[in-house]
């Protein structure tokens, strides 16, 4: 989902940026009718001022999402024998290399031993077929059973490493599933996460009848958001962009970047496809959980130092655009204007006046203005039920004009 807002000039300042609580979409329903009435001139028997504001604008795509560790390293034996040793338990913090179990070496010893045997008669013949200046023939293939014979003897000692189960990252241990005593048995495991560098994998894979990792580690100190958006929004994400993502509990916003957007849809059962997105989160957090949820906010795009006056101000009248300025003795003077872009409630002037400057909104029949720029209230004098929940706007604050006709702009600019 698509939204506009403004960022106020101290919420700028700390660039932490609140959303929209989403029952301001009634808001935006009751401001698009107040707006539509004061096109009708039978309706406006009233009008206020309002002064032109200069605020920062963010059009964001906005989803839910999913905290995950930033690597995970579900871990087991790449080799056979029985477990001898499990020397971490799970919360365990643990280092990258350090070991976490071993199985059984004796028969691996035993086949290395073999290969090296097999490699020493193979160097021997080779010696011995080069001073009795043997054919070509013969030494070639003296030197392919020589090569053949070190590979052996390399994957044995590789075999004989993997009797120790070692992590992969630094992290803490999530799960641990093998005991001394149970059988290993070959296989492959993986490591990876937000952190494409860190995606190397050991060979294991665990023979327990679960048949999963034998030993998982993940990060408890970097963490990214898996999300996903809608096709209508995947045009407008790359890499690199800044994300504002809000703990579901009401945790402290963090921040972080797009790092990857996925480009094969994923059905999602109700006949839409959505797109898979990756946010590293960036900085050290705290409380913030594996598994928890998040309010995301992609920022596609920012619009800075934008003069803007309530979109009522503006009239549209055989091409030309003008808005009535209040001048210093009082009168008013309908000036033109060049208009940019409708930010909900609120209409970029390109040229024709400043910032600062007073402007006459008209009011629909019925509603009044106090001159001191308050442009009045949304039909019915209030929000459904008398207020806003909770009694005010979150985070304070108000919308510029007191509704929200196009929805999704937030108030507060600076003049």
């Amino acid at each position: 989902m698509s939204r506009v807002r403004l960022l106020p000039k101290s919420r700028r300042a700390r660039r932490a940026t609140v959303l929209l609580a989403t029952t301001a979409v009634g808001v935006a329903v009751a401001g698009a009718a107040w707006a539509v009435s004061q096109d009708d001139p039978a309706a406006t028997s009233s009008t206020t001022t309002a002064e032109a504001t200069v605020g920062t604008y963010e059009e964001t795509v906005t989803s839910t999402g999913t905290f995950q560790p930033a690597q995970t390293a579900e871990l087991s034996f790449a080799v056979g024998g029985e477990v001898l040793s499990v020397d971490v338990a799970e919360g365990d913090v643990v280092t990258a290399g350090q070991a976490l179990a071993t199985v059984g070496t004796e028969t691996l010893e035993a086949e290395l031993d073999a290969a090296e045997a097999t490699l020493d008669a193979a160097r021997e013949r080779l010696d011995s077929d080069t001073d009795a200046d043997a054919s070509d023939t013969q030494l070639a293939a003296d030197e392919a059973s020589v090569a053949a014979a070190e590979s052996r003897v390399a994957q044995a000692e590789e075999a004989l490493a993997d009797a120790t189960l070692t992590s992969t990252i630094a992290g803490t241990v999530a799960s641990v599933d093998v005991a001394v005593g149970d059988e290993a048995g070959g296989g492959s495991s993986s490591s990876g996460g937000g952190d494409p560098s860190a995606s190397a994998s050991s060979s294991s894979s665990s023979s327990s009848a679960s048949g999963g990792a034998q030993i998982t580690v993940i990060t408890t100190d970097a963490f990214v958001v898996e999300t996903s958006v809608g096709s209508a929004d995947l045009a407008r994400l790359q890499q690199g962009l800044q994300a504002e993502l809000t703990p579901s509990d009401g945790g402290d916003v963090v921040y972080g970047t797009v790092s990857s957007v996925g480009l094969v849809a994923t059905d999602t059962g109700s006949g839409s496809a959505t797109f898979p997105v990756e946010i590293a989160v960036t900085g050290a957090v705290e409380g913030v959980y594996a598994g928890g949820s998040a309010d995301v906010s992609i920022i596609v795009e920012q619009h800075a130092d934008v003069l803007t006056v309530p979109s009522a101000a503006v009239t549209t009248t055989d091409g030309a655009t003008t808005v009535t300025v209040v001048a210093d003795d009082g009168s008013h003077v309908e000036t033109p204007v060049e208009i940019g872009t409708a930010f909900g409630a609120q209409t970029e002037i390109v040229s024709g006046i400043e910032a600062g400057d007073e402007v006459v909104v008209p009011l629909p029949a019925g509603r009044g203005g106090d001159g001191e720029g308050d442009i009045g209230e949304p039909p019915g004098g209030r929000f459904p039920g008398g207020e806003f929940p909770g009694g005010e706007f979150p985070g304070g604050g108000g919308f510029p004009g007191g509704g929200l006709p196009g929805g999704g702009v937030r108030g507060g600019g600076q003049g």
